[in-house]
């Protein structure tokens, strides 16, 4: 898979093959010095078997020769004393005459000439004791004088000295075969040693140099890769081998390279994967969390330019099909943006490209000389635009733009359409929420309409029919004779209960809509309704400016039912109703000491509070632990003029 440098330079290149030729030499090397010390000592074996040959064959001549000198010596000794005891070593040696020529002859078989020598020596020997030794020794036991003459005498020594020459001729050529035997043993000894010298020192700086290569080949290599590798695992990707070597330790080495480049590459996607989804993460935070457009587009200008490397980042709004607003930018350069201005479309720009294409739309290259591109894109080289989507239309596009020469990297629109995702995302959320918002003011409004329609339609309408009756009533019972007693009696009652029926309409008719409400503002309508609380009421109003209907009628509403639950649930005693306005915001904070516990959803008429302030854009929050009280803490935003009078 890989091929280093120079892994394919010859046949022993790489490292297997270098080893492997290596070992084949110094084999060589030990095997020769072992092959020349086999060799000298199998010389060493012949040449001691030739000595050990002719060192017997000396011993068992020398032995005939003894046997022979001990016939002569018995012979003559017994021949000038005629004593017996000389017959002794005669007949001994005349005894073992044939054992000992026997074994010269077993030793000398295998060498023709040395065998012949040796059977003359026997035939010779034996001769002498058969024709002259024995019928010597008989003649002189015999008291022969001729056994004694001079001519049998030296006719013994003529037999004897013929034998003694012939021990000679046999005794040296194995002496100097021994010699020769002993000297090239001696000079086979010294191959033996200049062998091993040779051999052993080969072999040692055979093994110096081996290792040494193996070393250098191999040991520091893996060595340098170790320690690249502890590099690499302790965070540093960009650790290399140098590519020097050759063979499987060159491929270890790129291979090596290759992974640390393909680790590297793989931190830096994962780097720029982690930066893409925490400023994904950052966004969709703020979208989730419910954060003004403004603030969200911002957000997003800004991630954006950063995460793609741009140096200009702006949204914009398709107003038409020729006109957009810049709602949002960012530049990382300090180019001025036109936020907020409105521009025409047209020429080639990625805005007009993307309302045109309805796609994300890439320009690696901006024409300096197209008049038709905006003042505030000119000096850019190129740039990416890709489309807002909310809810199936077109609504705007986000263009992402460098001044650099070369052109934005690869991959840019996908993580532009990550981020135009989230900004349709907060643009839909901001929509439902305007339109619920809306809503909620609409149903607030007819609600409260609907309110003062029925106060309206039961004082005109029922409540002055009631008060006609009950003068008609009047009127009549004060024509009612005297002796009518018990009529005028139950005439009283029914008056007495239409005037009832008329007080208790009248207060239905002020807790639907208070009139001094509409007539004096919060103030004096929250003083009755502390004076008509059944719990006593400490007041702090510091507003004393009339405030936009909606949000008088919001508070006041806030305040009464806070009070009825403190009456009807919480067992107050007291409760403390502050109200003040501060930089816009109307505060409204309802404390009481009763037994707590009182939340959302629990029955408690605040579930329709919450509804009635969301719906004004203000906040509501309930503080009730239990047996500590309970405090209702709410903000109305007042807009910008906080004095307006009612109904504007």
């Amino acid at each position: 898979m890989f091929s280093p440098r120079g892994a394919s330079a010859g046949p022993f290149s790489g490292l297997t093959q270098r080893l492997v030729a290596a070992s084949i030499l110094l084999a060589l090397v030990v095997g020769g010095g072992f092959a020349v010390m086999l060799l000298a000592i199998d010389e060493l074996r012949a040449d001691d078997r030739r000595t050990r040959r002719a060192q017997r064959v000396t011993v068992a001549a020398t032995q005939l020769q003894r046997l022979l000198l001990d016939l002569e010596t018995g012979e003559r000794g017994f021949i000038l004393t005629r004593q017996a005891q000389f017959l002794e070593p005669w007949a001994a040696a005349r005894a073992g005459f044939a054992r000992r020529a026997r074994d010269l002859l077993a030793l000398t078989a295998g060498d023709a000439e040395t065998t012949q020598r040796a059977r003359s020596i026997v035939d010779a020997q034996r001769a002498y004791i058969d024709q002259y030794s024995v019928p010597t020794v008989e003649a002189a036991r015999r008291g022969d004088p001729s056994a004694g003459t001079g001519a049998r005498a030296t006719d013994g020594k003529r037999r004897v000295d013929a034998l003694r020459a012939q021990f000679d001729q046999l005794l040296g050529p194995e002496q100097r075969r021994s010699a020769a035997a002993a000297a090239s043993s001696e000079a086979a000894s010294r191959r033996a040693a200049a062998g091993a010298i040779v051999g052993l020192s080969g072999s040692l700086v055979l093994i110096v140099l081996y290792v040494a290569y193996l070393r250098r080949a191999i040991v520091l290599p893996v060595r340098r890769a170790a320690t690249m590798a502890g590099r690499v695992a302790a965070g540093d990707l960009g650790a290399r081998l140098p590519e020097r070597e050759a063979g499987e330790i060159g491929a270890l080495e790129l291979a090596f390279n290759v992974m640390g480049d393909s680790l590297e590459r793989n931190r830096d996607e994962l780097a720029a994967l982690a930066e893409e989804q925490a400023a994904l993460r950052r966004v969709a935070t703020l979208v989730a969390r419910g954060a003004p457009p403004d603030e969200v587009f911002a957000a997003v200008a800004e991630e954006a330019g950063r995460l793609t490397g741009a140096d200009l980042t702006v949204l914009s709004r398709y107003e038409s099909a020729a006109e957009s607003t810049s709602i949002a930018g960012w530049s990382r350069t300090g180019r001025r943006l036109p936020i907020g201005s409105r521009s025409a479309l047209g020429g080639h720009e990625t805005r007009t490209l993307v309302l045109e294409t309805g796609r994300t739309v890439r320009i690696d290259r901006y024409d300096p000389d197209d008049d038709s591109v905006p003042h505030a894109w000119r000096g850019l080289r190129s740039g990416v635009g890709a489309p807002i989507n909310v809810e199936g239309r077109l609504w705007g596009a986000m263009t992402v733009a460098c001044e650099r020469e070369e052109p934005l990297p690869a991959g840019t629109e996908d993580r532009l359409a990550a981020f135009t995702d989230l900004v349709a995302t907060a643009v839909a959320n901001a929509e439902s929420r305007s339109e619920l918002m809306a809503s909620r003011v609409r149903i607030v409004a007819t609600a409260d309409e609907t309110r003062r329609r029925i106060e309206r339609d039961l004082h005109d309408g029922a409540q002055q029919r009631l008060v006609s009756l009950a003068l008609q009533l009047r009127a009549a019972q004060t024509t009612v004779p005297p002796e009518l007693r018990d009529l005028d009696a139950e005439l009283d009652g029914v008056a007495t209960g239409l005037a009832g029926v008329l007080e208790e309409l009248r207060e239905t008719a002020r807790g639907i809509h208070p009139a001094i409400l509409s007539e004096g503002g919060l103030g004096p309508a929250l003083r009755t309704l502390a004076r008509r609380s059944a719990v006593l009421v400490r007041l702090d109003l510091r507003v004393e400016r009339r405030l936009p209907e909606p949000i008088e009628v919001g508070a006041y509403y806030v305040v009464s039912e806070a009070l009825t639950n403190a009456a009807k649930h919480a067992e107050a005693s007291a409760v403390d109703v502050r109200i003040d306005a501060v930089e816009g915001v109307l505060r409204i904070s309802v404390a009481d000491d009763g037994v707590g516990g009182a939340e959302f959803g629990g029955g408690s008429g605040l579930v329709g509070l919450k509804d009635r302030v969301e719906a004004l854009g203000g906040s509501i929050s309930v503080t009730s632990p239990p047996r500590a009280g309970t405090a209702v803490n709410v903000k109305l935003p007042l807009g910008d003029d906080v004095s307006a009078p009612p109904g504007t």
